[in-house]
């Protein structure tokens, strides 16, 4: 019989996915502004902050994962 509480793998599997994004979206952000400044092209900058934003919302679940596999008590 399988459980509904969520694992622990799962919930770092998800952290893991989210930690490059986490290194590459101020680095794309970085870059988008240079690019700004320099053509007046605002895609990099988009991309770089929607990565941030992906990236921040799949910590928040992995995190919210991560204290339901902890702290649920069995019903």
């Amino acid at each position: 019989m399988k459980e509904n509480k969520p694992s622990l793998f799962s919930a770092f599997k998800r952290l893991a996915i989210a930690l490059p994004l986490l290194f590459i979206a101020p680095i794309v952000i970085t870059i988008g502004f240079k690019a700004l400044k320099k053509d007046g092209n605002f895609i990099l900058l988009i991309i770089g902050l929607f990565l941030g934003v992906i990236a921040i919302t799949i910590t928040a679940f992995g995190l919210i994962k991560v204290s339901r596999a902890l702290f649920d008590k069995d019903k």
